[in-house]
């Protein structure tokens, strides 16, 4: 076996571990394409990595190694690969024509979270939802054989749609992080403020707050069509899984009545194989 088969097979092994809500649709991919999504979502895992409070590492380090990371993706894109998930992309990113900013828009958004997480407004939150996740997304429909700027539309909405219901879901774990994602806007809006979440008050003007996000985030899924990428619509099949799957997590934290300071709130695997199952039978009709 290849160097760059065992750098594939390196990135798919992390993908395979860490992808739990995304990887079952990327078994519908074909081998070149799902390894490629593999090497891309490897390279999003490690990213995530450098900005983990709990590495232990100083933020003044974890900057430190986000810069030495953004100088390897550089080498990377300049054809000089270093270690396996570099290799792999180096490969990939001319065969699938894949962009540079959503790379570096990705790594702007985790240097972002290096620093207090605070969102004065929800424009200021979409800026680092459109960093963090519509950037991966901008990449996976590259991978998936669609482009321009309808697939771009799709890849922006279903990527704040997903970050939104990551925002809803880990939300008592980020305040306990110091890290929080709800806009102050919002809190302010619904009487809720900081102190009340780092207590973990449930109560109706929580409830509110949180249908709120709800709505919020349910609008961006809705928002997310397929038929923004005209005749290319077919070939985003995986995420259509991926949304059927993140959106059943949605609708069971409401489901829940937004019980999140209780536990991790996820949507049973039975559901999830339900839905994956609806979206399978419909794209074979």
């Amino acid at each position: 076996m290849s160097a760059l088969s065992d750098s594939y097979l390196f990135c798919d092994r992390i993908a395979r571990t860490r992808a739990r809500n995304f990887y079952a649709a990327f078994r519908f991919l074909p081998k070149e394409r799902r390894l490629t999504l593999s090497a891309f979502y490897a390279f999003c895992a490690l990213s995530d990595d450098i900005s983990d409070a709990g590495s232990g590492l100083t933020v003044a380090e974890r900057r430190r190694n986000l810069a030495d990371w953004r100088s390897s993706l550089d080498a990377c894109f300049h054809g000089r690969a270093d270690g396996p998930v570099f290799a792999a992309l180096s490969d990939a990113i001319p065969k699938f024509n894949l962009p540079r900013e959503p790379f570096d828009d990705l790594l702007r958004g985790i240097e972002m979270d290096l620093e207090s997480c605070r969102y004065p407004t929800f424009a200021d939150l979409q800026v680092y939802c459109r960093c963090v996740a519509s950037s991966v997304g901008k990449v996976s429909v590259r991978i998936f054989g669609c482009d321009g700027d309808g697939a771009d539309r799709y890849a922006d909405n279903l990527g704040i749609a997903f970050q939104l219901t990551n925002i809803i879901r880990d939300l008592a774990e980020d305040v306990r992080a110091n890290r929080f994602y709800l806009p102050l806007a919002d809190l302010e809006r619904f009487g809720y403020a900081e102190e009340d979440l780092r207590s973990a008050v449930y109560d109706q003007r929580f409830m509110e707050l949180m249908q709120f996000q709800y709505d919020r985030a349910r609008s961006y899924f809705q928002s997310a069509d397929p038929s923004l990428a005209g005749g290319q619509a077919c070939r985003l099949f995986p995420a259509e899984i991926m949304k059927a799957v993140y959106r059943r997590t949605l609708e069971e934290i409401r489901r829940r009545r937004f019980r999140i300071f209780d536990r991790r709130i996820k949507a049973p695997w039975y559901g999830k194989a339900r839905v994956i199952a609806q979206i399978v039978s419909r794209n074979m009709l």
